[in-house]
């Protein structure tokens, strides 16, 4: 199954990093891997931060596929499931990013009810205004900030509520993501014989033959680069230390700093900063080579460490293509690794514990 050059290009435009979108363009316009083609294509599309009637236009622009059927009809699903019944609740619940919630930011309200999706989106209207006029923000600005959380309860044989689908809303109302409740996901994989996730981005069968020999990253060990998932955190910076193949969840890793200048690992993908984001960082990721802020300096000397050593060639393990690396397999590992938790629990290592405990490498 061949995918047109428009096609391909109409996908890559859904990649908010040129240098992300420059890597696929080169690898999918090769045309080596056609399934694979269409599967990143989805991938592109449904990971971004473009409303859902957006992507919606752009998979049925592509070849009819297991994959983008699929998508098609969930999402199409979803979109359905604005309407109303007599007894139909949708619950609104404004979110700030990770680090302002935390930080004491007032939320003006928690799970506000109402019974259409329409007043919903009023609601949303007007809050938005507010938070505009509140920061003197353009709503361009505020879309990077805030975000919401749209519920869809239905009562069932007992009269008792229980959750059918969830959505997430950008600032101008526009449909992000959903997840179906439960009950609804099971039926729905019923009806098409296959056990996926209600979550949209998890549609996708990563667990197919992978044949790519080249990692769909252009950067190296040691490498910093720019990590955003606005609006669900602010951006920041961080050291690549695990390469991978885009095959596994966890096969790109970077060290980065938080606030108060710890040190952490995490995959690129998800749990940055702990936080679950549903765009996916990594098609936004960008080398950078800029002024760091004072919080991150430190990852400037380690990426110097890193990068006075070569990385090996590429090693194949479990199926997955990895490549590897001395210097910053010892990095990843250490911040995974007891030690590192017994020294602060979940809120990091710092600087100076990280020079003791690699002391030879920073004299």
């Amino acid at each position: 199954m061949n995918i047109e050059t428009e096609i391909i290009e109409m996908a890559l435009s859904f990649i908010e990093s040129k240098e992300m979108r420059e890597c696929f363009r080169n690898t999918l316009l090769a045309g080596n891997e056609p399934d694979r083609a269409c599967s990143y294509c989805c991938d592109f599309i449904v990971g971004s931060r473009a409303g859902i009637d957006e992507k919606l236009s752009a998979l049925r622009k592509l070849p009819p596929h297991k994959e983008t059927v699929d998508l098609i009809n969930v999402a199409e699903s979803a979109l359905a499931e604005r309407e109303n019944a007599t007894g139909d609740i949708f619950l609104v619940t404004l979110h700030y990013p990770y680090e302002e919630s935390k930080n004491g930011v007032d939320v003006s309200f928690e799970r506000e009810p109402y019974h259409t999706f329409e007043k919903v989106l009023n609601l949303i209207g007007k809050e938005t205004s507010r938070e505009c006029a509140h920061r003197e923000e353009t709503i361009e600005q505020c879309i990077e900030r805030i975000w919401y959380e749209v519920e869809k309860f239905i009562p069932d044989e007992n009269s008792d509520l229980k959750n059918k689908i969830t959505w997430t809303l950008n600032a101008k109302g526009e449909i992000l993501f959903f997840e179906l409740g439960d009950d609804f996901q099971k039926h729905y994989n019923h009806i098409n014989e296959a056990e996926t996730d209600g979550d949209w981005r998890a549609w996708l069968d990563w667990e197919s033959s992978n044949d790519w020999t080249y990692p769909p990253v252009p950067f190296d060990f040691g490498d910093i680069i720019t990590i955003d998932m606005r609006p669900y955190y602010k951006d920041f910076h961080g050291i690549i230390v695990r390469i991978g193949d885009n095959h596994d969840c966890c096969s790109v890793a970077c060290v980065y700093a938080d606030e108060d200048g710890f040190l952490y690992c995490s995959t690129l993908k998800h749990n940055m900063h702990k936080v679950l984001s549903k765009v996916s960082p990594l098609y936004r990721t960008e080398r950078f080579d800029g002024e760091l802020p004072e919080n991150a300096k430190m990852l400037k000397t380690i990426s110097e460490a890193i990068k006075k050593i070569p990385s090996t060639d590429k090693v194949r393990e479990d199926g997955v293509v990895w490549r590897d690396h001395e210097l910053a397999k010892q990095f990843d590992e250490f911040l995974y690794s007891d030690d590192y938790k017994k020294k602060d629990g979940y809120f990091g290592c710092s600087w100076e514990e990280f020079k003791e405990k690699f002391s030879e490498v920073f004299m």
